[in-house]
């Protein structure tokens, strides 16, 4: 085998066998967006909003810490007092960009498709994001970490115009050790083709931080189911029967996690399908049905009803 089959061998395993990643999630490069200010760079706060007539007022609420879990930087953010206005700046950062208002109930974040440093492609569809922290929260606040997998729009928090495919969410305890955390993805039956991810981290509630709440973080990663590698694509033939309160599919020539939802979107069972006659036993009433299939980087959806 040549260097250049290996190589490209060697590629397209990193792709099917460990999916895209965040870009920069452990926060190693750093850029100056003016002022002696710094953001992680792929990374977005304050400073870097669409509101340009409050950048400059902003307070700076993400900076490069040496207090790292590896490598030589993790991110610290803080939420701070805004002077004059009475209002608390959420210590916050998105790999998208940040809408600011001097109301914190009307900011939010979102995915600008239009530039490429505020948006980032994806089409995989990994099983949850881990990662390390610190948290020291003040009073009853809320450190969050929020990861949406779209379509050709969307928003956190999650309003009617986006285009849900998945969403990860995780609350922040407070540890004054480095502690990993692990949260899943839950999968919505409604886009097949993902188009961009969309990452929020917080260092306090949303709406109504609490000023000095400090949360440290680093080593973001993405993590792919390994059970299987092959792809959907050998299992084109799907068919899916329902009768005596189970569900057969047929066809199953690879194993393939199941979620069944009904047609509001609720998820009703989750599960594997392991051979060529599977079956879910489950009890349904009257009504449109879809299950959700999917093995490491593809997935497809089978509608039925029950009558």
């Amino acid at each position: 085998m040549s260097y250049k089959t290996l190589a490209i061998n060697f590629f397209f395993c990193s792709i099917i066998c460990y999916g895209q990643q965040l870009e920069n999630g452990g926060f190693e490069q750093w850029e100056n967006v003016g002022n002696s200010d710094e953001e992680p760079l792929e990374w977005s706060s304050t400073k870097t909003s669409d509101n340009s007539s409050l950048n400059g007022l902003a307070p700076q609420v993400i900076s490069r810490t040496s207090d790292a879990h590896s490598g030589n930087y993790a991110a610290k953010l803080t939420n701070k007092n805004v002077p004059f206005v009475n209002i608390v700046a959420n210590g916050i950062i998105t790999n998208g960009i940040i809408h600011t208002t001097t109301n914190p109930q009307d900011s939010y974040v979102y995915t600008d498709v239009n530039s490429s440093p505020h948006n980032l492609p994806f089409t995989s569809y990994p099983d949850s994001i881990v990662g390390w922290y610190k948290y020291a929260p003040q009073g009853n606040d809320i450190g969050n970490i929020q990861v949406l997998i779209h379509g050709s729009y969307g928003q956190l928090p999650v309003d009617a115009s986006t285009s849900i495919i998945a969403l990860a969410d995780y609350d922040f305890s407070a540890n004054s050790n480095w502690t990993r955390f692990s949260t899943p993805f839950n999968y919505y039956p409604t886009i097949n083709n993902p188009a961009y991810l969309l990452c929020n981290i917080s260092a306090g509630d949303s709406t109504q931080a609490v000023a000095n709440s400090e949360l440290i973080i680093d080593d973001l990663e993405l993590i792919y189911s390994t059970t299987n590698s092959m792809s959907l694509t050998q299992n084109s033939n799907l068919k899916i029967y329902y009768a005596e309160n189970s569900i057969q599919v047929f066809n199953v020539k690879t194993q393939l996690d199941y979620q069944l939802f009904n047609m509001k979107g609720q998820l009703i069972k989750t599960g594997l399908l392991e051979d060529e006659n599977s079956f879910i036993s489950v009890n349904l009433k009257k009504g449109i049905y879809l299950v959700n299939l999917k093995n490491n980087e593809q997935h497809q959806n089978l509608k039925f009803g029950v009558f």
